[in-house]
């Protein structure tokens, strides 16, 4: 059985992943009308997670370095 779920990020994955300070990422969520709303939170509702396709249509509206492909 082979579930397909799909690619979450936190915050700090996101940092990583655009190369910025999770202030920086915190700081583009307050500033950017456009940025994507979690699809989730968990450990107790501290911790929003967004999901992949969201995260590149903000990259591709913002122009963001996209991640090496692997």
């Amino acid at each position: 059985m082979s579930n397909k779920l799909p690619k979450l990020y936190s915050k700090a994955d996101l940092a990583r992943r655009w190369g910025v300070s999770r202030q920086v990422v915190k700081n583009w969520e307050l500033r950017h009308d456009n940025f994507p709303k979690p699809v989730m939170w968990v450990h107790d509702n501290s911790l929003p997670l967004y999901i992949e396709k969201d995260i590149i249509k903000y990259e591709e509206l913002r122009s963001l370095e996209k991640p090496p492909q692997k």
